[in-house]
C-alpha cells in the first residue's frame, strides 16, 4: 500500500508476526548500510530504543560487515544513567553492539551534565556526524510521537524547526503522559530524519496503525512523513 506525493512513496508492508517484521526491518537496514559502504567506504545509522526493534538489531548485528567503518547513534535517549533499564544506550549495547557490531563507533547521546538542556551543545556537536545519515530506524508511540518529539513537549518546535545548525536538541516532556517518569530527553531533529538516505518506521499493533493513517491529526510522525514527502518504509505487524 502506498501514498504518492511528488513522485515519492510511503511503502507500507504488513507482516503476520512481529518476528517477521523485525526480520524485514533488519534486511532494510542491512541494504542501506551495504549501499553506503559500497559507495563511500563508511556508513552512519541511527537506531531507536524500545523493546520492539531489539530483535531487529540482533539480526542486523550478526551480518559480516566491516563494522569498524560504521558509525552508530541513537534517535533519542532518556536522561538517565547508561546502566539503567530505561537507557536506550544499554538497550543498544545489549541487543546490537554486544551481538556482533561491537567494532562500530558508537556515539552516545547522554553526557555527564545534570540536564539535557545543559548537555545539548555537546551532543549537538557530536551528532553533526549524522547530518545526513545513511539509515534511520524510527518507532512511534500511541500519541503519534516519534524520536522524542512528544506532542506539547517543551523543545518540540526546535526539534521540528528547519534550523540547519540543529542535529540534536533537549526535550522536556513533563506534560506528556506517554513519556512516563523519564521526561528529560535528548532527540535528533527533523532535519536529520529529512536528510537521511533511508528511513524505516517499525511499528506494531492496530492502535498505532490507526494513528499513522490519521494524517489529518498532524502529529509529529505526520510531520516526519511530510518533511520526507512520504519517502519512508513503514513495516507493521499486529
Amino acid at each position: 500500500m502506498a501514498c504518492e506525493n511528488d513522485a515519492k512513496i510511503m511503502t507500507f508492508t504488513a507482516f503476520k508476526t512481529k518476528a517477521d517484521a523485525c526480520e524485514a526491518a533488519a534486511a532494510k537496514m542491512l541494504t542501506g548500510l551495504k549501499s553506503a559502504l559500497s559507495e563511500t567506504g563508511t556508513a552512519t545509522i541511527l537506531l531507536s530504543g524500545g523493546s520492539t526493534p531489539a530483535p531487529a538489531y540482533k539480526r542486523l548485528a550478526v551480518n559480516d560487515l566491516p563494522w569498524h567503518d560504521v558509525t552508530v547513534g541513537l534517535v533519542d535517549e532518556r536522561w538517565v544513567d547508561g546502566d539503567t533499564d530505561a537507557s536506550n544506550t544499554r538497550l543498544l549495547k545489549e541487543s546490537f553492539l554486544e551481538k556482533g557490531a561491537g567494532p562500530a563507533r558508537f556515539i552516545e547521546m547522554k553526557t555527564a551534565h545534570d540536564t539535557p538542556q545543559a548537555g545539548e551543545a555537546d551532543v549537538n556537536a557530536a551528532y553533526s556526524v549524522f547530518a545526513a545519515p545513511d539509515v534511520v530506524l524510527l518507532g512511534m508511540g500511541p500519541d503519534g510521537h516519534t524520536a522524542s518529539w512528544f506532542p506539547d513537549s517543551v523543545g518540540l518546535e526546535r526539534a521540528l524547526s528547519d534550523d540547519p545548525s540543529l542535529y540534536a536538541v533537549a526535550i522536556d516532556a513533563t506534560d506528556c503522559p506517554v513519556a512516563g517518569n523519564h521526561t528529560d530527553r535528548m532527540t535528533v531533529t527533523l532535519n536529520v530524519v529529512k536528510a537521511a538516505k533511508t528511513v524505516i518506521l517499525l511499528i506494531t499493533g492496530e492502535e498505532k496503525r490507526a494513528v499513522l493513517e490519521d494524517t489529518e491529526a498532524n502529529l509529529p510522525i505526520h510531520r516526519a512523513l511530510a518533511a520526507r514527502k512520504d519517502d519512508m518504509e513503514v513495516i507493521w505487524a499486529p
